[in-house]
């Protein structure tokens, strides 16, 4: 089982690749994160903010209520 550092920087790494033409530079998942959203005004984003944001109320694809009709 990857490592969570290593999904981050999975994640990280496919972000960079759909927003970015250059190639990525080589520091942490974490680091790449930082980078690509330093310039983003995310502050006003409001799932950012959000205090209702809570790992009970995100739901993964296979969770969705369409999937477990299946």
């Amino acid at each position: 089982m990857a490592s969570r550092e290593d999904l981050i920087k999975r994640e990280a790494l496919e972000l960079w690749r759909q927003t970015h033409e250059e190639p990525p530079p080589e520091v942490s998942g974490g680091e790449l994160l930082a980078i690509i959203c330093r310039d983003l005004d995310v502050q006003d984003y409001d799932r950012v903010r959000s205090p209702f944001l809570r790992p009970t109320m995100i739901l993964r694809p296979e969770e969705w209520p369409e999937a477990r009709k299946a």
